[in-house]
This record gives structure tokens, C-alpha cells and sequence, in this order.
């Protein structure tokens, strides 16, 4: 962990990641339930499409900025040390 002694800035870094990963990822057990069931896989393109459509542009690149932002700041942070 950073040497910040604010736990909530501890916290809140990698938290940002995951929830943003978390999101993302979430197609791939909803694609894979798609194939098993190839009755159902229509519908469930559909939906998955509708869902990642709904996700704004903007939080695409939210990620983005987020993570080379931060992965930058630690590579940046470890080589000063």
C-alpha cells in the first residue's frame, strides 16, 4: 500500500479499479450462459448489448484516465523510492 495515512484514500484507489473492472467483466459470464443455451443466446445478445450500450461513454474513458492515471502515479511512486 501507498505510505498516505488516510485510509480512505488507501482504499479508494484500487476500489475505483475494481468496481470499473467488475463492470466490464460482468459480459463474460453472461456471454458464456449465452452459448450454453443456444435457444435463449438471442436474447441474451440482445440484452448484453442493450447492457453495454447503457454503460455512458464518458465512464469508458473515466477508466481509462483512471487507470493509466494511476498506474503511472505507482510506476512514477516506486521508481522515486
Amino acid at each position: 500500500m501507498s505510505g498516505d495515512t488516510d485510509l480512505w484514500t488507501r482504499r479508494a484507489r484500487p476500489s475505483f479499479l475494481y468496481v470499473m473492472y467488475a463492470l466490464l467483466l460482468w459480459s463474460i459470464p453472461m456471454g458464456l450462459l449465452a452459448g450454453l443455451r443456444p435457444a435463449m443466446a438471442a436474447a441474451m445478445i440482445r440484452g448484453m448489448a442493450a447492457y453495454l450500450a447503457a454503460i455512458p461513454e464518458p465512464l469508458y474513458a473515466l477508466f481509462g484516465t483512471g487507470y493509466l492515471g494511476y498506474t503511472a502515479a505507482r510506476e512514477w511512486g516506486k521508481r522515486r523510492q
